[in-house]
């Protein structure tokens, strides 16, 4: 596939969301992604909800544009086939538990004796080191553990998780921007390097000036009604007579579209110390205006005025919403397995880039000869001994497993 990163060759053996979310966005970006999986497949592909074919809309959610196949590192020529790859490729990215790697002898300090060249990309819950490394890390937990559930919800309600796996793709984003810089180094060094993604850490970058507000007050933010913002009055989500519109920062101009200029000099409202003073009462008003029209009829008037407001859409109506489509945010794929599929686009956007070369999620192994016999020349012997040891390391866990039950 064309693209900036045409040429560099990822070897993801990730799972879930956390890493295949972030070489997804470099294979959109050119990279050749090339997912490992074991015999067992990646978890995400036997998550519960809707499935295409058999194929869980979890995993079709990341792993676009990847090619696919099945190692056992638990077998001698399994692990031997991954390190002859990482000879010729260029990043290697894991989201194991701290520890994982260097059990595996997939370490940085081994990979770069094979190839001087090569970055590791571990992205983990907590750091790959400290009193909390080896702790069991999962999207809602890190949530907590960081202080984003803590300034999400209503005052004095329960907190409430984002509809996003915020830590999770937080921790996808700032990965993928590691690696690209040490790309660019390394066309300076020659050398590779080793880069450390926790999703903690992601979250607490996200939370900037919370912390900053904290660090200056020394008060502790918490959930501000309305769905409020901590320097921004009006700010969030207000009924109108039909639903709900969300307002960005617009004072003093939303006080002349809803007609109430006269809030502009009242003791109450007039600058952004009083009005937080007095955000219950504020909030009161402006919502008691905008119960008087259509959510339809504000976005129009709120436009006009230059005012950034939005109707709460949901996702069938965003899917449809002509921005959207012009922004060719919903691709639509042939699966390997037949039909079409839709998915997500890529909000990096730049000359030279299309969709149109772009593949569907892999079937599990879907690549296994474009990889063993083209990539590495295996001859049909070493792919036949390959499989046979990956049969028999099978049958051997299978076999425990049905002594231990």
């Amino acid at each position: 596939m064309n693209g900036p990163l045409s040429g560099i060759r990822i070897l993801d053996i990730s799972r879930a969301i956390a890493g295949p979310y972030g070489t997804m966005l470099l294979a959109d970006l050119g990279a050749e992604v090339i997912h490992i999986e074991t015999p067992e497949g990646d978890i995400s592909r036997f998550r519960g909800g809707p499935k295409y074919k058999g194929e869980s809309f979890h995993y079709l959610s990341w792993n676009r544009n990847k090619k696919d196949i099945v190692l056992d590192f638990s077998t001698k020529m399994g692990k031997q086939a991954f390190l002859d790859l990482v000879k010729m490729s260029d990043i290697v990215w894991d989201n194991f538990r701290p520890g994982s790697m260097k059990r595996l002898g997939f370490d940085y300090e081994t990979l770069k004796e094979i190839n001087p060249r090569i970055i590791s990309v571990s992205i983990s819950g907590y750091g790959q080191t400290g009193p909390f490394a080896n702790r069991p890390a999962f999207d809602v937990a890190i949530l907590g553990h960081a202080g984003v559930l803590s300034v999400t919800g209503e005052p004095d309600g329960t907190p409430v998780r984002p509809g996003i796996p915020m830590a999770d793709m937080g921790g996808a984003i700032f990965a993928a921007i590691g690696a690209l810089s040490v790309l660019y180094e390394r066309e300076h060094t020659g050398k590779g390097r080793k880069v450390e993604i926790s999703m903690q850490d992601a979250c607490i970058s996200m939370l900037a000036y919370y912390f900053c507000q904290y660090f200056i007050t020394g008060n502790v933010p918490k959930p501000l009604d309305h769905s409020g913002h901590i320097f921004s009055i009006p700010y969030g989500i207000y009924r109108t007579k039909n639903g709900h519109i969300a307002i960005g920062p617009s004072w003093p101009k939303v006080a002349e579209v809803i007609g109430m200029g006269q809030l502009v000099d009242d003791p109450r409202f007039k600058d952004w110390e009083a009005r937080d003073r007095n955000r219950t009462e504020f909030n009161r008003i402006l919502e008691e205006q905008l119960l008087k029209a259509e959510t339809e009829e504000w976005i129009e008037r709120f436009g006009a005025a230059d005012v950034p407001a939005g109707a709460i859409k949901n996702i069938a109506e965003v899917a449809v919403d002509p921005q959207v489509l012009y922004n060719r945010m919903i691709l639509t794929l042939v699966h390997p397995l037949g039909g079409e599929i839709k998915l997500v686009g890529n909000p990096v956007k730049m000359d030279g880039l299309s969709e149109e070369d772009y593949t569907a999620p892999p079937t599990l192994n879907q690549h296994e000869h474009e990889i063993l016999s083209g990539l590495l020349d295996y001859s049909e012997e070493k792919i036949a001994l390959l499989k046979q040891e990956e049969k028999k390391r099978r049958e051997e866990r299978s076999a425990q497993i049905r002594t231990h039950w």
